[in-house]
């Protein structure tokens, strides 16, 4: 065998290194991100006690203080692109940008 043949082997192994195709089924999972089912209300996966924690917090999905709401909250983590719901520093679960709970703290 010649070295050109080697190195043509080679180099055809390393660029077909990490192209790993992913199935039909999972392209289709994989736009939708984790958790999101387009509700911020789906609880499903979050503790009973994290439950508990956004009643003690009085948290509702509308905000009926003017000006004040989730999504201009200095806890509140921004969704990932291409979800609707964020998350909270203070509890786990869906958070829907136009929230609200009594330990609103402005951005600053």
């Amino acid at each position: 065998m010649s070295i050109g043949a080697v190195f043509l082997g080679g180099s055809i192994l390393l660029s077909a290194c990490g192209q790993k195709k992913a199935s039909p089924d999972k392209e289709k999972t994989d736009k939708k991100p984790a958790g999101n089912s387009g509700s911020c209300d789906d609880l499903t996966g979050v503790s009973p006690e994290e439950v508990k924690k956004r009643q003690t917090f009085g948290y509702v999905k509308e905000s009926t203080v003017p000006g004040s709401h989730c999504g201009n909250c200095g806890l509140f983590i921004p969704p990932a692109e291409g979800a609707s719901c964020g998350g909270c520093l203070l509890f786990k679960g869906p958070i829907d940008p136009a929230g609200y709970c009594t330990q609103y703290a402005p951005k600053t």
